[in-house]
């Protein structure tokens, strides 16, 4: 009698194991960030920087474009930041309009 509870408790477990669903974890692409920014920044030192065509953001920063930067925004607001350390914005004017700007990113080490 033992045998058969033990057995059916047994067959009981393994079914509800088999059964069970899956975890899985949350996707990885958050739409908010932080995600990489790298390729949309130049150094504002490299003479590229300011050819007509180039319409990437400046970066002044001790790293340059060669550490990763990483850029989030939510609710209309963004930010970026490098090395863990937010960026500070500065909008420069590129025109008459005043949605004609480029951005600055000035890396701030305190």
């Amino acid at each position: 009698m033992l045998k058969k509870i033990l057995a059916g408790a047994a067959l009981t477990v393994g079914v509800a194991v088999l059964a069970a669903p899956t975890a899985f974890a949350a996707p990885d692409d958050n739409p908010f960030g932080p995600k990489d920014s790298t390729a949309n920044f130049v150094s504002a030192f490299d003479p590229a920087a300011y050819s007509g065509t180039s319409k990437n953001s400046w970066i002044i920063s001790p790293f340059g474009t060669s550490r990763q930067i990483d850029c989030s925004s939510f609710h209309g607001q963004g930010w970026c930041t490098q090395n863990g350390r937010v960026l500070t914005q500065v909008r420069i004017p590129a025109g008459s309009s005043e949605w004609d700007y480029r951005m600055l990113y000035v890396y701030n080490p305190f």
